[in-house]
């Protein structure tokens, strides 16, 4: 290397600090230059943008994003941090609120899309705000340039999730029967729908069920038929036999895949043994009807046999706040199960505990949180709601209601409507009576057409000026009546309707129409009324275990709700587990609805000849 050195430009000792500055500069330059060069150093990898996230546990992971969301609203940011809320088992309320506010701050085209009111729906459904989640969904729009098969699949999930909350079986099932074949690839969510889908055939009513029947896909028809023929079978080996020849007919329905598990569960078995409490108002103003429900729960013990445990009964006088005091400390106890309370306010406190271990509410609630708890009830409104059913059954569609004033005729009037409207059914018209009245008789005539029929008579005779002689004609767009109403009632108001020549017309009432004791002279005028009622009013044939006669008892009916509530108490947890499984009681045929802890009864139907009331549901031959 060749060094150069630079000629001074002034005399020594007379050199100028700039000048000694520019020399330093000049040699630093020339070694640079003659150094070996450098190559251009590499580019860093770009990170993987939130790839450490995945390695987080989840709730910080979606705390992290939520934060991020609020620092940086970018929709995608935005709907990143909603999703890993909802993926939370479960997200806390504060994580719920602040993901439901970064959504309502979404552009209006974001948050309007199908994908954009589905996000929203799926967090309102989270914070079990039901109707806001059904107002978010919307209507299905078929044109949303947003529109997959994944926003399909959700969307049609989380409809039928809102049904089955709204309590429309029939409407959720079909919802579930599309749903299912969307899920082939998604093996956990397909199994999940496919036990749902099972859960809805035990809710709904036979009449619905025999309507899903050629009006569903082919695979509807299918479910239904599986679930009548292992409903039916008491035997495992029944059960397999019968699921054999189902699958014979079917051998690639998707409900192959619950076969194992729903022939496990035959024969039905008890649950696990233990202590069982009853709490029941035995003093009070509920007395009579408490004492009458325990002597059936302690005929019903003693025949179970003494293997399920002790037996503790509590009073709870009637007193909501002494029941739920008493409920908590049974838990506290470690009972196996509670039987009770009877009165609504006792039940509805009860249902709203902290702690519950399995139980059999005897009144309805409204609105069961604890899984372990379920509800049993002999009301009006499952009376009325079981005459619409049977009604529908026997193709009679248009019903003429004649219910008393008062509480009672609010109560049935509700739940026969709510009924039919579950079909888009409604009755030809309500009538409303006071059966002691002076003019009851009109009233129901009125009802019936006759007056009209009448007036048309007239009509015709006065254009034809002749005389005509001619009865007056019942209306004819109805072809039932439904007459509810205690025995006495129902006495004054049939004979009217006979009187007016509307005999001809079928009959239903509830079971209120019978007392229970047989009187063929008093009851002559119920002839042809048609009833649900506890079959064990009409067994002629006793079991050992019951000494008395049910005729003998001031409260028939509530002493085989007593005897039934403990047999269901004893196999709750079996039945949830395949709820096609029904329990033959001695109030009637029980099945289970896991969608709202309810049991579901088939009560026995009678019809008064001769003015006393026979079985007509029993198979030729029967008692």
């Amino acid at each position: 290397m060749t060094t150069i050195v630079p000629r001074p430009l002034h005399r020594a000792g007379h050199a100028r600090p700039l000048s000694r500055l520019a020399l330093l500069l000049l040699a630093s330059a020339i070694v640079v230059g003659c150094a070996t060069p450098r190559p251009d150093p590499e580019p860093a990898p770009e990170p993987e943008p939130r790839a450490d996230l995945a390695e987080l546990p989840p709730e910080v992971r979606a705390s992290l994003l939520l934060s991020e969301a609020r620092s940086r609203p970018e929709p995608e940011t935005v709907r990143g941090a909603i999703e890993a809320v909802l993926a939370l088992d479960p997200a806390t309320p504060d994580q719920l609120e602040r993901a439901d506010t970064l959504w309502a701050e979404l552009p209006d085209a974001e948050r309007d899309s199908q994908a954009g009111r589905l996000l929203g729906a799926r967090l309102a459904a989270a914070q079990r705000d039901w109707d806001l989640a059904r107002e978010r969904l919307g209507a299905d729009d078929p044109d949303d340039p947003t529109r997959s098969p994944e926003v399909y699949r959700e969307g049609l999930s989380l409809h039928a999730r809102l049904l089955e909350h709204e309590g429309q079986w029939y409407q959720a099932l079909d919802a579930r029967l599309r749903l299912d074949g969307l899920l082939i690839m998604e093996p956990d969510l397909h199994s999940e729908n496919q036990q749902r889908l099972w859960g809805l055939l035990a809710a709904l009513r036979p009449a619905q069920r025999e309507r899903v029947i050629g009006n569903h896909p082919p695979d509807g028809d299918a479910w239904v038929s599986l679930f009548r023929l292992l409903r039916g079978a008491d035997t495992q080996d029944a059960a397999r036999q019968a699921a054999g020849q189902w699958r014979e007919r079917h051998p690639s329905h998707p409900a192959n895949s619950l076969l194992p598990e729903l022939l496990a569960s035959h024969p039905l078995t008890p649950d696990a043994p233990g202590d069982t409490l009853v709490l029941l108002p035995l003093s009070g103003d509920l007395g009579e009807l408490g004492n009458a429900v325990l002597d059936g729960v302690t005929r019903a013990y003693y025949a179970e046999g003494a293997s399920n445990g002790r037996l503790i009964v509590r009073d709870t006088r009637g007193e909501p706040d002494a029941a739920a005091a008493l409920y908590r400390r049974g838990v506290e106890s470690g009972v196996a199960r509670i039987i009770g309370p009877l009165r609504r306010e006792s039940v509805q406190q009860v249902a709203n505990s902290d702690q519950a271990v399995p139980s059999v509410l005897l009144n309805r609630a409204g609105t069961i949180v604890h899984e372990a708890m379920t509800t049993l009830a002999l009301n009006p409104e499952e009376d009325a709601r079981a005459v619409a059913d049977r009604a529908a059954r026997a193709g009679w569609l248009h019903p003429l209601v004649i219910l008393p004033e008062g509480a009672f005729g609010d109560r049935v009037a509700s739940a026969y409507q709510a009924t039919l409207a579950e079909d888009d059914r409604r009755p030809r018209d309500v009538i409303r009576v006071q059966p002691t009245a002076g003019e009851l008789n009109a009233t129901i005539g009125n009802a019936l057409g006759i007056p009209q029929s009448e007036s048309r008579i007239r009509e015709v005779a006065r254009r034809t000026g002749l005389e005509l002689e001619a009865d007056p004609q019942v209306r004819a767009d109805v072809d039932h009546l439904f007459i509810a109403g205690s025995a006495p009632q129902v006495r004054r108001i049939v004979p009217h309707v006979h009187f007016h020549r509307a005999s001809h017309l079928p009959m239903m009432a509830t079971a209120h129409v019978y007392s229970g004791r047989p009187d063929a002279n008093r009851d002559a005028d119920l002839n042809g009324i048609v009833f649900p009622d506890a079959p064990r009013l009409f067994d002629r044939v006793r079991p050992l275990d019951e000494e008395a006669d049910a005729g003998d008892e001031a409260l028939p009916r509530f002493v085989a709700l007593g005897m039934d509530a403990l047999r269901l108490s004893l196999r709750q947890e079996a039945v949830r587990a395949a709820p096609h499984h029904q329990l033959v009681g001695a109030t009637g045929t029980w099945g289970l609805n896991p969608f709202n802890h309810e049991w579901v009864r088939e009560p026995a139907w009678a019809r008064f000849e001769r003015g006393e009331p026979r079985r007509i549901d029993l198979p030729a031959g029967g008692s």
